[in-house]
């Protein structure tokens, strides 16, 4: 998955490669997640299993230090580890990601044949279907001759009755490009409509993650080379610092991609000024801008400066599924990226997601919930309290009643909320606008005996 990819405009696709009869019937509509490093069994999930989950097993790594790069591999590795435990689904998906912008050399093969048929015994030995191996590499578009003869040589050594998938950039599908020749040796491709802005970063910062689809115009372009293929979908969030052109030393444009920022860690300080808006694929954009010096992590951010969140919406996945189905022929469905870790905020979870698109039911459980961790404190008890909401980003201040079953000693809250003593055994909890996400660490709570806490949301 590419951080950042070239803007290819829609309206440029042309119809490449060489045209496919589309008399086979039609796909059968399947759902699926990318389950990607970082990703959490600890997600709240207690639906049926997925239709698919592609699942990054490992890195196709290339060391170019001259002191490791040894004997005949040249320094190529390609190691993999199915995780332990995983989220429960019909099929999966063994997905190798090459982080570089090119195309493996051929070197690598071998290795990810042998990692490829460990990983099949210890599924076999799970009860995992195994599907197949997808490749999750961004060759340059000027290359794609080359990555197909890395797939054709990779078909000769993987095991019988494995498929082949592959992620696609939507700038191969422009006129002129190989992509028929990748796409002849693979059994499915997926196109990923994210991370398609044309700079990827303006003066005014990132403005989109997600992509509109153009079912019309995009389905013909991917149903001519007769191949089963999936559409990705973002459902996920960035934070990014976007600097002054006139900042002295950060250059133009300056930014900096921030992986553990949530707006509540802004929201609450007076040195920034929030504006909100819906782009065109109907995600969520937050910009708080600095009003005065403020310091956030390692960094010191000057008047001017801003603080960026684009994050999923339930509308921004609507609509792109409602999209999406509007591609006939090969389509066999659509592809989430991601399943989100324990504690994110700027991800959606994957009931918020299956629900949004339509896909299942809603649980019917509280959009929040507490849960407390044990302190283990010595003479008394004492407890961290979380509240975790899933609702979405919510435009007004949230306030949440929370009730402990006896009195509390003391409450130390977490430094960057507003919480306060409403009685001896309640608590009352603000949070900003666009906050109320996630799992929220409130303080912790100290009792002479062990308490239950309950929580209410405030109308």
């Amino acid at each position: 998955m590419r951080a950042l990819l070239a803007l290819v405009p829609i309206a440029s696709l042309a119809l490449a490669g060489c045209a496919v009869s589309l008399s086979s019937a039609p796909q059968v509509w399947t759902t699926g997640f990318w389950f990607w490093k970082g990703s959490s069994t600890g997600v709240t999930w207690s639906n049926e299993p997925l239709d698919v989950l592609f699942v990054q097993v490992g890195n196709i790594h290339h060391e170019t230090w001259p002191a490791l790069v040894r004997g005949p591999s040249s320094g190529w590795s390609a190691n993999g580890e199915l995780p332990r435990r995983l989220p429960e689904a019909r099929d999966y998906w063994l997905v190798y990601r090459y982080d570089r912008q090119d195309v493996p050399d051929l070197k690598v093969i071998p290795m990810i044949a042998d990692s490829v048929g460990g990983m099949l015994f210890a599924a076999g030995e799970r009860g995992l279907h195994v599907a197949g191996v997808q490749l999750d590499i961004d060759s340059p578009t000027g290359s794609l001759a080359q990555y197909a003869a890395f797939l054709r040589e990779l078909r000769k050594s993987l095991p019988d009755g494995v498929q082949i998938s592959i992620t696609a950039l939507l700038d191969w599908f422009r006129s002129g490009t190989e992509v028929g020749a990748v796409i002849r040796e693979t059994d499915e491709f997926v196109p990923q409509f994210y991370d398609l802005v044309g700079e990827p970063y303006s003066h005014e910062g990132l403005s989109a993650i997600g992509a509109r689809i153009d079912a019309a115009r995009l389905g013909p372009v991917f149903n001519r080379f007769g191949k089963r293929f999936r559409v990705g979908i973002s459902t996920f969030g960035r934070a990014v610092e976007v600097s002054r052109p006139d900042a002295p030393g950060r250059g133009y444009p300056g930014f900096r991609i921030y992986g553990d920022l949530a707006p509540i860690d802004i929201a609450t300080n007076p040195a920034f000024q929030l504006q909100t808006e819906s782009n065109e694929a109907k995600e969520l954009v937050l910009r708080y801008r600095v009003m005065r010096n403020v310091r956030i992590s390692y960094n010191t951010l000057e008047p001017g400066e801003t603080i960026q969140f684009v994050v999923a919406t339930p509308e921004s996945v609507r609509t792109a599924v409602d999209s999406a189905r509007r591609i006939t022929g090969h389509m066999a469905g659509v592809v989430f990226f991601r399943w989100p870790g324990d504690r994110e905020t700027l991800a959606m979870q994957p009931g918020e997601v299956l629900s949004a698109a339509g896909l299942r039911p809603e649980d019917g459980q509280a959009p929040y919930r507490i849960h407390t961790v044990d302190g283990h404190c010595v003479a008394v008890s004492c407890v961290d309290v979380f509240v975790e909401s899933t609702r979405l980003f919510s435009a007004k201040e949230v306030r949440y009643r929370i009730r402990a079953s006896t009195e509390l000693e003391y409450f130390l809250p977490e430094k960057k909320l507003t919480v306060r003593m409403t009685g001896p055994s309640e608590l009352e909890l603000s949070l900003p606008p666009y906050c109320a996400r996630g799992i929220i660490l409130v303080g912790r709570a100290v009792t002479v005996n062990r308490a239950e806490f309950t929580v209410e949301a405030e109308q």
